[in-house]
């Protein structure tokens, strides 16, 4: 991922912040479409986070997210330390004690409470500050590509493009199509959504809890960009809101939003969206198994004419 000269030359700018460090491990997760290098290190004074970014707008992404949005988390997100801007691109942040909730073993009442903890987060990071487009941002603020002012048209250009990779792809079948093409005819429900301020990879692989399971914090914000709200409660790898849909009204409890026909067809309409975009992402980088993943939340959620539960 990351060259050795590159990590010999980014140790030592983290010296040069830190003082002297130990690289403890490389905590890189390895999948398809892998656009970061991350590595633990021992610094004098505690423990920190390096990752190191081959994608620049992934980097703007973060640097922003944790400049201006994490710190109202108030210790529930790691704080950053220092931000690289020569190439390669890279960023310090301090640890966040804690094991990845997707990698404890908890009871499902601890889960439950952990995942209304995570959306009680959520809440004050989307509240932080109003936006004024959608989409990703630079580290100052301004946004990457055009900027989108109506919801509706973000999403419509969201599904267009996802559905135009599919079919190059020729990985969509009719009835997916088809299905897909009448939930875009839903998007009129997010008329007048206001942009906020979203992680958009908000899931139990970047959540981090204690040893009695307690949710202890987000971290990741790579992905993170000005979104509709739904779009945090939708992107969940291991479809946890299939088997388990009390975790989900757990989150939406915890965040404090009301249960009405508007937010669940919002919802539903998010979830058709990652579903899709797991399908065409897996085939385009080959990780089948994510794709038939996707494909199968999608046929559960047609079978759901329109609400995301059973």
């Amino acid at each position: 991922m990351v060259r050795e000269q590159e990590i010999d030359d980014v140790l030592a700018w983290c010296e040069s912040i830190l003082g002297p460090v130990a690289l403890l491990s490389d905590q890189s997760r390895e999948h398809a479409g892998l656009r970061a290098g991350t590595y633990h290190l021992r610094g004098c004074d505690g423990l920190y986070y390096l990752k190191v970014h081959r994608d620049r707008s992934h980097w703007e992404h973060e640097v922003h997210a944790y400049e201006r949005w994490a710190p109202v988390l108030h210790g529930f997100a790691p704080r950053l330390e220092a931000v690289r801007t020569d190439e390669p691109l890279a960023l310090i942040i301090t640890e966040l004690p804690g094991t990845v909730m997707e990698d404890a073993i908890l009871s499902l009442p601890h889960r439950v409470q952990a995942w209304h903890d995570a959306g009680q987060a959520l809440a004050q990071l989307h509240t932080c500050v109003a936006g004024s487009f959608f989409g990703g941002c630079r580290r100052d603020g301004s946004p990457l590509d055009a900027p989108v002012t109506d919801a509706v048209s973000h999403l419509q250009g969201a599904f267009d493009d996802w559905l135009t990779r599919g079919q190059r792809l020729g990985c969509l079948e009719e009835r997916e199509f088809t299905f897909i093409s009448d939930v875009i005819e839903m998007l009129p429900v997010f008329a007048g959504e206001i942009p906020a301020p979203c992680h958009y990879d908000y899931c139990p692989p970047n959540w981090l809890v204690d040893e009695q399971g307690c949710w202890r914090g987000v971290i990741d914000f790579e992905f993170s960009r000005w979104d509709v709200r739904a779009a945090d409660f939708s992107r969940f790898p291991d479809w946890d809101w299939i088997e388990h849909p009390e975790l989900l009204d757990a989150m939406i409890a915890g965040y404090g939003c009301r249960r009405d026909h508007r937010f669940e067809q919002q919802l539903y309409v998010s979830l058709v969206l990652y579903a899709l975009a797991a399908i065409v992402w897996g085939m385009e980088v080959g990780y089948r198994g994510f794709a038939a993943e996707g494909r199968h939340a999608l046929s559960v959620l047609a079978a759901r004419d329109g609400h995301y539960g059973p």
